[in-house]
């Protein structure tokens, strides 16, 4: 039976036009407020808000409330999608994003932008092959539990309306725990538009694998691809990561006279979302740009191929950016192989594995059997990421290598999930014996489904001499068991 809770989401966009006038007949907001009223007919706890733009001064700034219908969702990790025209025919300019969410019900969101949504007229399931767009769309916006907002520098905005490529937007909707359905108005992201021509225009940069076979059962398989630069500076601000179930890490690079700059490196194991990138990088002409996916092909039986299904994979590492206006190119991609000659340089930190705490694994792989395997655009079932701290930039000038011979004698280690230096500096592992966790180690609520394997026999924390990697002291025999 259907749940009797009315669900919505409301983005909010402020936008920047280069007239200031929104009267007469053809005002162009008319149709969003006509839309909006159509599309919301039953009601419920959103109707506190207008549902249409708010212009906010004499310039013509104003915010946009985009909402998705009253929806009452059955099922849990529901995907829904409503599309939003630019609420004008004039250029306009994103110029700033403020994310309001419940972290009990959305798992995610995504606002792309586009000229030919998969409907106008209400809101659809996009958890299926029907996607988001029928044309080319942008992300433009992402949002995750725990996850940092994405924000834009000064003086930066995304260009709608007017001539742009983008005409509606298109609001996706993660619903993950039905049972934490509540009586309140989700609010989304509060997008903010101006007018005024920005000097700088976003942009996005996706690499992308296309021919990555990954063999059966082997442990570590490398999808490289690079390209030279040959447009105009950017100025990446922030990142994406994007694989399926075999995806262990993603890295991008910007290669400049033979020095790898990191841009950013996530696992795409946690929900995926937009994250800062290095700060002060810039990209110019006769720059290589490279990123390496690395998948494992442990437990699959058949070669795994690129494409849009959960049995398929992905390799994409999305970079926004951003541009001087009179140069603008919203959006550029690479989808090269790169060079083994290339890539033997490429920084060892790009094959070192992220480790997944069991909380933010990944309990649902996004993409429907049969889902559409163009790249970004139909991804219609992208993760986000939680939020991590800060993490230090390597230094490029410091100079990593292998040490073949250590441990002088073999370590008895399960999986590995904790590393650490104690106060005299000695290695501290934390592993988990004989037990394997995996994606079905966890149900969608984050319980434990292997309690009758019992506590971890093995001592699961070890104190290791770093020179010689000899076992100084060992505990936490039979003591951990996860709930």
């Amino acid at each position: 039976s259907e749940m009797g809770v009315l669900v919505c989401g409301v983005v909010v966009l402020t936008l920047i036009c280069q007239s200031h006038s929104l009267d007469g007949a053809t005002n162009p907001l008319h149709r969003f407020k006509r839309y909006q009223e159509s599309a919301s007919s039953e009601p419920n706890d959103c109707t506190t808000r207008t549902g249409q733009p708010m212009v906010l001064s004499k310039s013509g700034n104003f915010s946009l409330d985009v909402r998705m219908p009253g929806v009452s969702p059955t099922v849990s990790d529901t995907y829904l999608c409503v599309a939003v025209p630019v609420p004008t025919t004039r250029d306009a300019y994103i110029v700033d994003f403020e994310p309001h969410a419940s972290m009990d019900t959305a798992h995610h969101m995504l606002l792309y932008g586009c000229r030919t949504p998969v409907s106008t007229t209400n809101y659809w399931d996009c958890g299926s092959v029907k996607g988001t767009c029928e044309d080319e769309a942008s992300i433009m916006y992402a949002w995750a539990r725990n996850a940092p907002p994405t924000r834009l520098p000064p003086d930066v905005g995304f260009k709608v309306g007017g001539k742009s490529r983008i005409t509606y937007f298109v609001l996706q909707i993660h619903y993950g725990d039905v049972h934490a359905f509540s009586d309140q108005c989700l609010t989304y992201p509060l997008c903010l538009f101006s007018f005024h021509r920005q000097p700088f225009i976003a942009g996005m940069y996706l690499m992308m694998s296309v021919t990555t076979v990954i063999p059966p059962g082997n442990k570590v398989t490398n999808a490289d691809v690079a390209c030279t630069y040959n447009s105009y500076p950017i100025y990446p601000f922030a990142f994406r990561t994007h694989t399926h179930k075999l995806g262990q890490v993603v890295s991008g690079y910007r290669i400049r006279d033979g020095k790898w700059t990191l841009i950013g490196r996530q696992t795409p194991q946690l929900p995926q979302a937009f994250y800062p990138a290095t700060k002060g990088i810039n990209v110019k002409y006769g720059d290589t740009l490279a990123a390496r996916c690395v998948f494992t092909g442990e437990g699959r039986t058949t070669k795994t191929y690129i494409g849009g299904t959960s049995d398929d994979e992905m390799c994409n590492f999305y970079m926004m950016y951003y541009m001087e206006s009179r140069h603008a190119a919203p959006f550029q991609e690479c989808m090269e192989d790169g060079s083994k000659e290339l890539f033997q340089n490429i920084p060892p930190e790009a094959n070192v594995p992220i480790t997944v705490p069991p909380e933010m694994m990944m309990h649902n792989m996004m993409h429907s059997a049969g889902a559409p395997s163009t790249p970004e655009h139909q991804d219609d079932m992208a993760l986000l990421q939680p939020k991590r701290e800060e993490e230090e930039v390597l230094d490029q000038e410091y100079h990593l290598e292998e040490v073949t011979d250590w441990p002088e004698s073999p370590l008895q280690l399960g999986q590995v999930s904790g590393l650490a230096l104690d106060s005299d500096d000695n290695l501290v592992i934390f592993h988990r014996g004989d037990h394997q966790w995996g994606v079905n180690s966890f149900d969608n609520s984050g319980k434990y489904q292997q309690q009758s394997l019992g506590p971890i026999q093995q001592s699961t924390i070890l104190v290791v001499d770093p020179v010689k990697g000899s076992v100084l002291k060992a505990s936490g025999r039979n003591m951990l068991c996860p709930k």
